[in-house]
């Protein structure tokens, strides 16, 4: 029972204390201050009730507003944010990519702890990126600092603030990703291939490593194409070494989700036609 602020003194022909109505629970109580009787206000069960729901509205408002703070830093696009378990359509095909994600999520610490992080390859549309961003969105319902983005994406944004900010700018970019429990990046090896190019990728890999934070990659690229694609001028294939330490490669074969699409809507534009 919560005691509201306030007290008066009272006699003993006082002593009897207010009720509530509503529910019959106590809305005053006799507390002993120096030897004399003093009436306190208190909450009654209803009023307690009242207290308590309202309490645990605004932990929720709270909490939707960190998600939302969490979100705006995961430099995630918003055609990614519907990439969630709820939204995953089963088949044979992909039942045991669903269960890897779920599981990711459900052993987080474990991961978190041992660094575990997964490669994902294989062809176009085979699903790797909703995969990777399901993780990436479940987590992140757990308030997990999570940053999630395209190879070519995350660069990009590195080069633009080189007008305005210079290497401040990129030192905090890295930073940032060095903050985030796990760093999804999607589509390795679709940025160009270039020195600079290169050594970005190597410092986020490499800051990663040292940290012991795990991430999650996806690449259209065999591991072996990856591996060509990632290795420097020097013929070191540094970057490549230091990713399949940190993550779990796992190949994801299946029909192509686009072609799929581009089947329906062909059959769409038959039926328009005729």
């Amino acid at each position: 029972m919560k005691v509201a602020l306030g007290s008066t003194k009272i006699s003993e022909s006082q002593s009897n204390v207010k009720t509530c109505p509503k529910c019959g629970g106590k809305k005053e109580l006799i507390v002993n201050i120096a030897g004399e009787g003093r009436k306190v206000p208190c909450l009654c069960h209803c009023e307690s009730e009242k207290y308590e729901r309202l309490q645990e509205t605004e932990e929720q408002k709270q909490k939707m507003l960190r998600l939302e703070k969490l979100r705006s830093h995961s430099l995630m696009g918003k055609q990614f944010e519907n990439c969630t378990f709820e939204n995953f359509e089963l088949n044979n095909q992909n039942k045991g990519m669903y269960k890897l994600g779920k599981n990711y999520c459900k052993n987080w610490q474990e991961m978190k702890e041992r660094n575990m992080g997964l490669l994902l390859y294989g062809s176009p549309g085979t699903g790797k990126t909703f995969l990777a961003f399901c993780i990436a969105n479940g987590l992140l319902d757990y308030m997990i600092p999570v940053i999630a983005i395209s190879s070519i994406g995350l660069l990009n944004r590195i080069k633009e603030t080189y007008d305005s900010w210079g290497r401040e700018g990129e030192i905090e970019i890295i930073n940032n990703l060095k903050n985030a429990s796990l760093l999804v990046l999607d589509d390795l090896g679709a940025e160009n291939n270039t020195s600079w190019a290169k050594e970005k990728i190597y410092e986020i890999i490499d800051s990663r490593y040292r940290d012991g934070k795990p991430c999650i990659i996806t690449t259209n690229l065999t591991r072996e194409g990856l591996k060509k694609k990632l290795t420097g001028d020097d013929g070191i294939s540094r970057t490549y070494d230091r990713i399949v330490e940190m993550c779990y490669p796992i190949e994801i074969r299946g029909q192509s989700r686009r072609i799929e699409t581009a089947k329906e809507k062909e059959e769409v534009i038959k039926k328009l036609i005729n």
